[in-house]
């Protein structure tokens, strides 16, 4: 894995650029079941860990928010457990298809355009919120903290966030170039979709708590690497409390 400090590279892709990418491969996927992420149900339905004390009954009527849902493959999970779904992703014809995947499957779920830096609610409307492979990503002159905040917003004190973060050998990141606010610039996705988009990454365990604060207190973590017939996915799973 080869991570480079120079130089310093800040002409990233657009948010609209960026916007237009994941538009266009979300509309070659065809519409039909989706299946949820297997660390996602482990934290939200998973059993007794160790590391991680949720309370699991709290959740019927509970809202929450799907930041960055992406093909909806986790909005059925979320409905199972009782929650009041609402989810948005970056484009109104993304948004569009999911009203679609929706309809199709009878699911009641509330759609809106969004996107990390920029949440369309109300302050403290949130009891949770997940984060799949979401809230990392930063466009153009975005910074982590500037997003870190406004997630912050709308979620309610004492309220969890449920999200993941790269950490610096996932395959995506391979000839990535660090910034000067810490996060990596993609050079080499391997699936040619993020180059030029700054991944807010992690090198171990211990940078998350300082990732996380002053707006949230991490309650459980974990760690995840997987090796797809040669290619690497390795990422840290948290659970945090609004604060």
């Amino acid at each position: 894995m080869l991570i480079s400090s120079l130089p310093i590279v800040r002409d990233t892709l657009s948010p609209l650029k960026q916007s237009s990418n994941w538009a266009d491969f979300y509309s070659r996927k065809r519409l039909g079941a989706r299946y949820p992420t297997e660390w996602v149900i482990r934290t939200l339905a998973g059993g007794n860990y160790p590391g991680l004390k949720m309370d699991k009954n709290r959740y019927a009527g509970a809202r929450i928010l799907d930041m960055g849902c992406g093909d909806g493959r986790n909005l059925p999970l979320l409905l199972d457990l009782g929650f009041e779904v609402h989810a948005t992703e970056i484009t109104s014809d993304i948004v569009t298809s999911l009203h679609a995947m929706a309809d199709k499957y009878d699911w009641p779920v509330n759609f809106k355009v969004g996107m990390n830096a920029s949440l369309p609610y109300p302050d403290q409307y949130f009891d949770y919120m997940l984060c799949c492979a979401s809230c990392y990503y930063l466009e153009g002159t975005m910074t982590w903290a500037g997003v870190r905040k406004e997630l912050a917003r709308v979620i309610k004190p004492g309220g969890l966030i449920i999200a993941n973060f790269p950490d610096d050998q996932t395959a995506i990141l391979n000839e990535s170039i660090r910034q000067a606010d810490g996060s990596q610039l993609i050079t080499n996705d391997p699936f040619n979709l993020r180059n030029g988009t700054r991944f807010m990454a992690v090198t171990e365990k211990t940078d998350l708590e300082p990732l996380l604060t002053p707006e949230f207190r991490l309650i459980g973590s974990g760690h995840q690497v997987d090796d797809f017939y040669g290619l690497r996915v390795s990422v840290f799973m948290t659970v945090s409390e609004r604060l």
